[in-house]
């Protein structure tokens, strides 16, 4: 057992130092001899994690993920790769140390099956933080959207053309989103293309999907010779009705979590007022006894 662990704990150092080493920058001039060795580990894991990478990029809601929360598929690759690791040894290492402190006779295949499992729960575990993380960046990313295009159905209510407008809200805020949505109108319109297809791209890169009625809106306004104008406002509309609606329901649904609390407090505020009354009349000894020679 001593023997496992050792070899446990000199498998968890040599794991992190190769993590390490491969998020490290690479010297432009390796030091000899540990620099050598260091940069040769550091190069063993960007290969292992290219290869990682390159399996990540063949799942679309992956990538889209790691898109809307601003992270490479590499580091992620280095992190799943990191947390196969030391799911692995932590786990494997647990189970060691469980059986040594209460003499467990742990059979080796059981070391290897919870290590097993480790490996499989750090591996799963980075997937399951972006994925949270690339939700919660939505939700914020739909609520810049809405004021964006709340500040669109303002400029083109006064007068301002329909894409001039796009591009007038877009740098009223250095928000991500506004940035975003800037970066976007910007890089359709340098390369000649309308601005509903630089908004598609975006909407794509990061499953947006919340975006896709107004882009349809305006896609069709700008192709058939519509109202640009009442599109714009049409969807503005449709957005602040979502909105109340959403909001109605969140209330709603609070009322009806209170609705128990509220009923336990007044049931005890009841007994609370009606307990003295009720004592008094059960009390034997609080009623006048009747004289016997009457």
């Amino acid at each position: 057992m001593i023997a496992q662990a050792l070899v446990m704990a000199v498998a968890t150092g040599v794991g992190v130092v190769m993590i390490v080493a491969g998020l490290r920058r690479r010297p432009s001039q390796p030091l000899p001899g540990y620099g050598a060795n260091l940069s040769a580990m550091s190069g063993a894991t960007r290969r292992a994690a290219g290869r990682v990478e390159r399996e990540l990029r063949r799942k679309q809601q992956l990538s889209q993920d790691a898109e809307m929360v601003g992270r490479s598929l590499e580091s992620h690759a280095l992190a799943k790769l990191g947390g196969l690791v030391v799911g692995a040894v932590l786990l494997a290492f647990a189970a060691i140390l469980v059986s040594v402190a209460f003499s467990i006779a742990v059979p080796a295949f059981g070391v290897i099956a919870v290590a097993a499992g480790g490996a499989l729960l750090g591996w799963w575990l980075p997937d399951s933080i972006m994925q949270t993380d690339a939700e919660n960046e939505r939700d914020r990313f739909q609520q810049s959207a809405e004021a964006w295009l709340e500040l669109v159905a303002q400029l083109v209510t006064a007068g301002a053309d329909t894409h001039a407008a796009l591009h007038e809200a877009a740098g009223y805020s250095n928000q991500p989103a506004f940035a975003a949505i800037r970066d976007s109108l910007l890089e359709a319109s340098a390369v000649g293309e309308p601005p509903w297809v630089g908004l598609r791209r975006l909407a794509e890169a990061r499953r947006l999907r919340f975006m896709d009625p107004f882009i349809a809106a305006l896609e069709l306004a700008g192709t058939t010779g519509a109202g640009a104008r009442q599109a714009i406002l049409s969807q503005v509309d449709a957005a602040r009705s979502k909105s109340l609606a959403a909001a109605d329901a969140e209330a709603a649904s609070a009322s009806e979590k209170m609705g128990a609390p509220l009923a336990l407090i007044g049931g005890a505020f009841m007994m609370l007022m009606g307990y003295p009354p009720l004592a008094g009349v059960l009390n034997t000894d609080s009623v006048p006894s009747i004289p016997t020679g009457l």
